[in-house]
């Protein structure tokens, strides 16, 4: 088991997502940071599908009953086991040893991965938490959670990731599908603006204020959405669509994050700056193939 000692402001179990139900209205949910997410399961080698915990606040700390690898990933961060070491190392916990997560001033999202994952009862095919539809919930201080057996290497200790340039506020996207809705004028201004990211930012979507972005046909008939989408409301404020975006929408999508830079959007704090930058479909599909290959290569 996995015992929970404090549980920071909200924390819950995530695994890649649960994918297929968006015709029923249930989003895939997942890490609001899938790269992040990713690498903790790897550095403590993982199957990609295994769970983990998404923590948003402090102070996080946990302990396992038995020795076993961790990693904690995410902006801004470090772990303490014993003593403080940065983020996005493998290290080793000993057997019932507290490891607490350190989240600096400009963490948001952070992911916490245990070598053999967390083995709740998956719903729908998936462990992911979804508060709004009832599937999981927020852990409490005093939860102890199942983790499945791993051959436990202590050798993995000290392997690192380098983390994203969460700092960079520019991020990748691609024009459409619906930029014949948009003038010339109003693309440019979209891809060449610094917006800001609203306090009203969650993991359904990122807000943004800054130049007004209209389209120019109003509103389309409602279609399928997905993560990374950048809806233009009515009133021209672009919301990027993150993992527990809504199944189906009605506003343009003038653009659509790339999802190597996904997590980048979502770490984002209210306040911060985003920029969009265009790129080509060939291109996100190299970096996303790249950061695939870095995965592997430390799994």
């Amino acid at each position: 088991m996995i015992r929970i000692v404090s549980a920071a402001l909200r924390a819950t179990v995530q695994d890649r997502g649960r994918f297929g139900h968006v015709r029923a209205g249930v989003p895939p949910s997942g890490p609001a940071d899938p790269f992040a997410f990713a690498a903790a399961n790897a550095l403590v080698g993982n199957d990609p599908d295994a769970a983990g915990i998404e923590v948003v606040g402090s102070p996080f700390a946990f302990r396992c009953d038995d020795g076993r690898v961790v990693a904690v990933t995410g902006r801004d961060i470090a772990v303490r086991i014993r003593d403080r070491i940065d983020g996005w190392t493998a290290v080793f916990a000993r057997a019932g040893e507290e490891v607490r997560v350190i989240a600096g001033e400009r963490s948001r999202f952070v992911y916490v991965a245990v070598s053999g994952g967390i083995t709740t009862d998956p719903v729908l095919g998936s462990r992911a938490t979804y508060l709004p539809a009832g599937l999981g919930r927020v852990l409490q201080a005093g939860d102890a959670l199942p983790i499945g057996a791993a051959r436990v290497d202590p050798t993995r200790a000290g392997r690192r990731l380098a983390p994203p340039q969460y700092q960079d506020e520019q991020v990748r996207a691609i024009t459409g599908p619906h930029a014949e809705r948009f003038t010339e004028e109003a693309l440019a201004v979209f891809f060449s603006a610094t917006f800001q990211v609203d306090a009203k930012s969650d993991r359904m979507g990122t807000r943004l204020s800054g130049p007004t972005i209209a389209a120019r046909q109003g509103e389309i008939l409602t279609c399928g959405v997905l993560a990374g989408a950048v809806q233009i409301p009515s009133g021209g404020a672009p919301i990027v669509l993150l993992a527990e975006h809504q199944a189906t929408g009605g506003y343009p999508v003038v653009a659509t994050v790339i999802a190597a830079d996904l997590g980048r959007v979502a770490q984002r704090l209210p306040g911060e700056p985003l920029r969009f930058a265009p790129v080509a479909r060939d291109r996100a599909v190299d970096v996303l193939r790249d950061e695939r290959r870095a995965l592997a290569a430390i799994a």
